[in-house]
């Protein structure tokens, strides 16, 4: 049995590593390369072959330079289901330390023989004692050989050696190119014995994990931002969807992964101290963990009671729970990529319950009854989740709603008044909340507070206070008010909210330290409100010449904006600052579509007339506060380091550059080599009319509907229109582009006289529409949706449903004046693409049978 010697070396019941079953993969054969941390640091090397792994351990790991002859001590076989571990093997096992993969992905034999498959000849090649593939990885890539040594007393000795080719460099040291948050590198670095330096006018090594939060707690730099929910607009059944109770109290994952529990809100604030007899409880779990869930707190009569939750430091022993309805990391494994339903099954097997922990149950199909059964216990609403829905962090996902039955809400406090009669501190809180990029005014609250809460919150009042309004328009208070700098987020309850954004009664719940004012400015879900609060008139988008410098400036207080009046569109007098105020008003729908890709920045500094050029490199010339990231250049061969466009004030920034248009890459920076989503362009010559692109488009969407996957369209704000499918990050760039190949393939054999592959400009016929699947190679770009594009009268890069593609549809119908009012009343509806991924291989299998 080829894995008996790896089954007998380890004891499953204590170690997370997987137990070894023989297995294949389904397509090419797969390499991997995990960064060990044993008794010393080693790497090691893994091919698949014959069902298992075949394992060398190389010390120094391996290299692409070919006069490095790498050590590689050939190991026992390991189960197919090794290739993705990482974790913690624990102290008293076999191989005792941490394991992170350093790379991985497929590999083939540099030899290829007929008729033979490339399992049969890598294994051959195995009993000649000398290897040569192809490595296809992120960081190994080309043409590498292992040759057993033949003089070796221990008779497992091989030499790991790269091949002279295109990737081959002259200096390579694997250590340089370690994650940036290596668990492997932390254990090396707290090895016992381990010289430690100390470094001068440094933190404390103690505490460099953390940076002070206002109320107290300490900030994580590295967490799990967790999955979010939209909005719901009511109770509803749906046999694909399960529903939850909606607890109210504080978001919390709960890191088992380490000796030392980690506890922690939604932005990073650890919970550790604050609720340790939660992290008491997580001690007595059996397994290496990642939750996520809601501490929850209870009052006399057994109900959640968020007020109750706030005096935690006066009352260590309330009753509280932690009520976990996920689990996105199980003994060595992420589970984000598997549904719903699986991740709670798994969770209900792995979790245990006590007092303090409990497993969150769901109702699956009946929604409504469910939620009369709330309203029934005067809960606050519930979760609807999608039974299918992957886990995606950070993301606020339609997959799942959130429908209440209380009116609550999270604001800013922005000032106070002057107490009356008996009152102590202050009489009532001034609150605010964003509204198209702006701090609004939203209400008085001067209820819900006991006298400690007013002595406490008045303390965190003192240093926040300024001398200035903050609201753009000062707001009546019935007493004087002191003014504070937005940064406190509160929860309140109300009774209803007026047309103009006003909460009447407001009733102070308490302090959301989980929360910050940049999670309200950010907010991606749309309000349900009234047909008329979304009613907005065109002239208002419209900003007089002479204001525009000012709001602008406002808005974007880390930028110095410049030349505001210049002239971008001449044809409609529309400024260089109508511009910027464009995407300050858009910026919570176009950031989600941006948020962490390198930006290929296309500037017009004199607008659309003017002279323009492409810009890639930031060098030294951008500003320390927005961020940027290195990517290698082979055409190039050196580094280029992209501006990235996470926030307003990034925007303003690239705005005043002369960025009239966006263009983000289809990845993120989390991994670039595996996009977010696949663009097919509609790209028309200089015959066609865009009744033809609408009528190409609508067969795109037929041979997708044969495929059973859905795409989204939008127009280009040029003159063709885009489709985008989302991939959710879960294939290689070359993977994702052969299938957009093959979809324009299908799209091409139908209109055969409408339509072309062919590339080059001077062979395509003038008549035909170029169905261009090349915008799927790493680093290509489209203009990002409700971007600006630089043509005549400002026309806007608009999503559509696909009811709306007939003739008679123009692609400069959705402009800069009219855009806004569109998307507020539509939402994103490109906000699916951000999402859950096609199934490409079930995708693929209907194709095949067109």
């Amino acid at each position: 049995m080829p894995l008996e010697e790896y089954n007998k070396k380890r004891k499953f019941n204590e170690t997370p590593e997987p137990e070894g079953k023989e297995m294949k993969s389904d397509n090419k054969l797969i390499f991997v390369i995990q960064r060990h941390s044993a008794s010393r640091l080693h790497y090691d090397f893994r091919l698949e072959m014959d069902g298992v792994l075949k394992s060398w351990a190389v010390p120094k790991g391996p290299s692409l330079n070919p006069e490095d002859k790498r050590l590689a001590m050939m190991t026992e076989d390991h189960p197919f289901s090794y290739h993705d571990f990482e974790g913690n093997i624990p102290e008293g096992n076999y191989g005792a330390g941490e394991v992170e993969i350093w790379d991985s992905g497929t590999y083939e034999p540099l030899e290829k023989v007929e008729g033979k498959s490339d399992a049969l000849i890598m294994r051959h090649e195995l009993h000649q004692d000398s290897l040569k593939f192809i490595l296809h990885g992120k960081k190994l890539k080309g043409e590498f050989a292992l040759v057993k040594m033949k003089n070796s007393k221990e008779g497992n000795a091989w030499l790991l050696i790269k091949h002279k080719d295109k990737f081959a460099l002259e200096e390579y040291d694997a250590e340089e190119h370690i994650p940036k948050k290596s668990k492997v590198t932390l254990r090396e670095e707290n090895r016992p014995g381990k010289k430690k330096i100390k470094i001068p006018n440094k933190e404390s090594k103690t505490f460099k994990n953390y940076t002070p939060s206002l109320i107290g707690e300490k900030k994580l730099k590295d967490f799990i931002k967790p999955m979010l929910a939209q909005t719901g607009e009511k109770a509803f059944n749906n046999k694909d969807w399960v529903f939850e109770i909606k607890w109210d109290g504080y978001r919390a994952v709960a890191d088992l992964r380490e000796p030392v529990i980690q506890l922690y809100s939604r932005n990073g604030l650890s919970y550790s101290d604050k609720f340790s007899k939660i992290i008491k409880a997580l001690d007595h779990q059996n397994h290496q963990m990642v939750l996520d869930g809601e501490i929850v707190a209870f009052n006399k009569e057994g109900k959640p009671d968020f007020q109750i939750l706030q005096k935690i430091g006066e009352n260590p022993d309330l009753a509280m729970t932690y009520q976990v309805f996920d689990l996105l990391w199980l003994n060595g494994h992420s589970t984000e990529n598997l549904t719903l339903v699986q991740r709670k099954e798994l969770l209900k097997d792995a979790l245990t319950e006590n007092n303090v922990i409990k497993y969150c149950e769901h109702i699956p199909q009946n929604g409504i009854d469910f939620f009369q059964q709330i309203k029934k216990m005067e809960l606050e609403g519930m979760i609807a989740k999608k039974t299918d829905s992957i886990y995606s962090e950070g993301v606020r996902s339609s997959d799942w709603l959130k429908i209440k039955f209380q009116n609550t809400e999270d604001v800013l406090i922005c000032g106070f008044t002057e107490p009356n009669g008996s009152r102590k501190n202050f009489g009532a809180l001034i609150l605010g909340t964003f509204a198209d990029g702006q701090l609004k005014y939203c209400g008085h609250a001067g209820t819900g507070f006991a006298d400690k809460i007013l002595d406490s919150l008045y303390e965190l009042f003192k240093p926040l206070i300024i001398g200035n309004c903050p609201f753009e328009e000062v707001p009546k208070t019935n007493a004087p008010a002191t003014w504070l700098k937005p940064e406190l987020v509160c929860e309140i309850k109300f009774t209803e909210k007026t047309k103009d954004g006003i909460f009447r009664h407001p009733v102070y719940m308490g302090l959301r330290s989980d929360k910050d004012k940049e999670d309200l400015m950010n907010e991606e879900e749309e309000e349900i409100e009234n047909s008329t609060s979304l009613k907005m008139k065109i002239s208002e988008s419209k900003v007089e010449k002479d204001s525009v410098k000012t709001k602008t400036q406002k808005m974007t207080k880390a930028v110095k904006l410049t030349n505001q009046n210049k002239i971008y569109f001449p044809e409609s007098g529309i400024t260089k600052g109508e511009v910027i105020d464009y995407y300050q008003s858009v910026a919570k729908y176009i950031l989600p579509h941006l948020k962490n890709r390198p930006q290929s920045l296309n500037r017009f500094p004199n607008g659309i007339e003017g002279l323009s050029f492409y810009h890639k490199d930031a060098g030294n010339d951008a500003p320390d506060w927005i961020e940027k990231v290195s990517v290698f250049s082979e055409s190039n061969e050196k580094d280029i380091e992209y501006l990235i466009c996470n926030t307003a004030d990034d925007l303003a920034y690239l705005n005043n550059l002369g960025c009239i248009d966006l263009n983000p890459w289809n990845s993120t920076v989390i991994d670039l080599d595996k996009p977010t989503w696949l663009a097919l362009d509609l790209d028309p010559s200089e015959k066609n009319t865009f009744d033809q692109v609408i009528e190409t488009a609508l067969c795109v969407k037929e041979i997708l509907d044969l495929a059973k996957i859905k795409g989204f369209c939008k127009t280009s704000g040029s003159s063709g229109i885009h489709i985008f499918i989302p991939m959710g990050e879960q294939y290689e760039v070359e993977l994702v582009k052969n299938f957009a190949h093959l979809l324009m393939q299908k799209v091409q054999q139908k209109l055969p006289d409408l339509t072309t592959l062919e590339r080059n400009l001077k062979k395509r016929d003038k008549n035909k529409i170029y169905l261009d699947y090349l915008q799927n190679r790493t680093g290509q770009t489209l203009a990002s949706v409700y971007s600006v594009r630089p043509k005549p009268f400002a026309p806007v890069s608009m999503p559509l449903l696909w009811e709306e593609l007939k003739s008679g549809l123009k692609p400069t119908d959705f402009n800069i004046h009219n855009a806004l009012e569109r998307i507020k009343k539509n939402g994103d509806l490109f906000k699916p693409v951000l999402g859950k991924g096609i199934d490409m291989l079930k995708a693929l299998e209907n194709l095949s049978k067109i």
